[in-house]
């Protein structure tokens, strides 16, 4: 993997928040109405579910969702045709990483 500045300090950034007194540790049934792997049975709908504990990044506008996406091309995960938290973020990954490194990330979308 290409590591570039940028991802490394967000690497130590987000490794010393995740070791602070600010840490929490997840479980599937924090999101998940079982825990059976695979299973698709998300307690609350997205982005709502994220907003649980993350209401302040959205307040702050620092993270757009509900966008409608006209031209979907299926390399990202839309849900109920528009964007979501996830689908940028992988909630399965450690700190919620996001799928591709940015600026890839971005141009999936915004340089069509």
């Amino acid at each position: 993997m290409k590591m570039t500045i940028k991802s490394l300090v967000m690497t130590i950034w987000l490794a010393a928040l995740f070791t602070s007194a600010n840490a929490t540790d997840h479980t599937c049934t924090d999101c998940h109405a079982t825990s059976t792997p695979g299973a698709n049975d998300l307690i609350n709908p997205l982005p709502d579910l994220c907003v649980d504990c993350h209401a302040e990044r959205i307040a702050a506008g620092e993270h757009i969702v509900d966008i409608p996406v006209s031209e979907p091309d299926n390399t990202l995960p839309l849900y109920d045709g528009v964007m979501s938290c996830a689908t940028c973020h992988d909630p399965h990954q450690p700190f919620a990483a996001l799928r591709m490194e940015d600026p890839e990330l971005c141009r999936q979308c915004h340089l069509k």
